[in-house]
């Protein structure tokens, strides 16, 4: 993989102190974290909805002053809302599901700095120990 190839060699902590230290940048995370989604995400269907472009917006914008910024990160699809992308707890019947809000626990993962590029797969309505949604 082309970019920054020790990515898997950190966690959120250690990419944000190398962002930080002007290691890299948090483009540069990014992208090495979006390179690994499309590589895996065809065998394993884990990621259920990109958000690549707004990932590069919230790098763009600025990111705050937060212990994890410029770390990529992903929300799990259930519950995990943030404002203007579809979360549909696994489920068919929340698949047009946008919400207009952050839930808290998203609003400070952001205030952290953590930078969200996409939502993962999940049991439907978490109900099953088991990620194998009909949707």
């Amino acid at each position: 993989m082309a970019g920054f190839a020790e990515y898997q060699d950190y966690d959120s902590v250690g990419l944000a102190e190398l962002i930080a230290a002007n290691e890299i940048t948090a483009t540069e995370a990014l992208e090495a974290a979006v390179e690994r989604v499309e590589a895996a995400n065809p065998k394993v269907n884990a990621v259920v909805h990109k958000m690549y472009d707004a990932a590069a917006q919230t790098i763009a914008a600025g990111l705050p002053d937060g212990p994890l910024a410029g770390a990529p990160f992903m929300l799990k699809d259930l519950g995990a809302y943030y404002a203007g992308e579809p979360t549909s707890f696994g489920s068919r019947l929340y698949a047009d599901f946008v919400p207009d809000h952050d839930t808290t626990l998203v609003a400070r993962y952001r205030a952290a700095g953590l930078v969200i590029l996409a939502k993962t797969n999940t049991p439907e309505m978490g109900i099953c120990a088991a990620t194998e949604p009909a949707l």
